[in-house]
C-alpha cells in the first residue's frame, strides 16, 4: 500500500468494514492522472484557527488541531495523494500564488497536505 494512504483515519463505528475495504481498493486501483478528481488541502498559519481545510466549491473550515482537520476531510472520503502527485500540486499552487503581482490579497498560509477523491458524476 502507498505510504501516504495509510493515514486515513475513519471512525470505525461510523462505517462498516466492507465499505471501508471497498473505498481503499477503489482508491488504490485508480490512476489519479486519468480520473477526474476533487482536491482538498490542509494549510497552517491562520488567525481563526491554526489549520485550514479548503475543499470543493470554495468551502473553508478552520480547526485548532491538525488531527481534527485531517479527520474532518478523511471522513468526507478524501485520501492523501502519493508523494510525487502531492509535491506537483504543492509546487503548482506555490507558483500560482507567487505569480500574483504584489502578492496574494489574503493569507494563503503554509500548505501542509493535498488530498483527493474521485468526482462522482451523479453529484452536482
Amino acid at each position: 500500500m502507498d505510504p501516504g494512504r495509510e493515514l486515513a483515519i475513519i471512525d470505525s463505528g461510523a462505517r462498516n468494514e466492507a465499505y471501508d475495504n471497498q473505498v481503499l481498493a477503489t482508491a488504490n486501483a485508480m490512476d489519479s492522472k486519468n480520473t477526474p478528481i476533487s482536491i482538498a488541502t490542509i494549510s497552517s498559519g491562520f488567525e481563526k484557527g491554526d489549520f485550514l481545510v479548503r475543499e470543493e466549491k470554495g468551502q473553508r473550515v478552520y480547526f485548532d488541531f491538525f488531527e481534527e482537520a485531517f479527520n474532518y476531510i478523511a471522513y468526507k472520503g478524501y485520501i492523501r495523494m502519493g508523494r510525487e502527485d502531492e509535491r506537483e500540486w504543492m509546487d503548482t499552487m506555490n507558483n500560482v500564488h507567487a505569480s500574483v503581482k504584489g502578492g496574494m490579497k489574503y493569507n494563503t498560509g503554509k500548505l501542509l497536505m493535498v488530498l483527493y477523491r474521485p468526482i462522482d458524476g451523479e453529484k452536482d
